[in-house]
């Protein structure tokens, strides 16, 4: 909002619409009557969620996995492996680890 009220006099009136839409969009997760209200005035529609992201389950997989090595309770080092390494080599990388 500070960038829009900073740029207000250079924006053209088309562009500050689709900024008052995007900006429904992000307020809708934490004001949500608001921001249909604020929608339905804007475009005329009732539902805007149809443009919102979905989840992707591919974007929030992890490629490494953080072990934590302990010796008598008490944390030495942290290792990072791919999912599915076996015992073996995830107790190698422990050993090669100065701590």
């Amino acid at each position: 909002m500070n960038v829009l009220y900073a740029e207000e006099a250079s924006l053209i009136r088309l562009g500050c619409g689709e900024a008052i839409e995007k900006l429904a969009l992000m307020l809708a997760p934490f004001a949500p009557y608001v921001s249909q209200e604020i929608w339905e005035e804007l475009a005329g529609t009732v539902w805007f969620f149809a443009g919102m992201a979905c989840f992707d389950p591919e974007l929030a997989k992890e490629d490494l996995a953080e072990i934590v090595v302990q010796v008598n309770g008490k944390l030495r080092t942290r290792v990072y492996a791919p999912f599915g390494t076996p015992k073996e080599q995830l107790e190698a990388l422990a050993m090669a680890d100065e701590n």
